[in-house]
């Protein structure tokens, strides 16, 4: 079974890097520039796990977060 990951990260280095570290050892990763993205992604599949960055633009990863719990 392939585990799911989001990756909500608004650096394209560190989202470039880390997307390919994942997805060599075997997960799948979709990834989120923003948060806005990101939540709109978690609502069209929910991943197995979310790896957050806390300083996004247009709704920053605390904001992310919250909803996420409220949900």
């Amino acid at each position: 079974m392939t585990h799911r990951i989001l990756l909500v990260e608004d650096n394209e280095m560190n989202r470039d890097m880390l997307s390919r570290r994942l997805a060599r050892r075997g997960f799948t990763v979709d990834v989120a520039v923003d948060g806005e993205d990101g939540l709109r992604k978690v609502s069209a599949q929910i991943p197995d796990l979310i790896l957050l960055d806390m300083d996004l633009p247009v709704l920053d990863g605390w904001e992310v977060a919250r909803r996420l719990k409220a949900d």
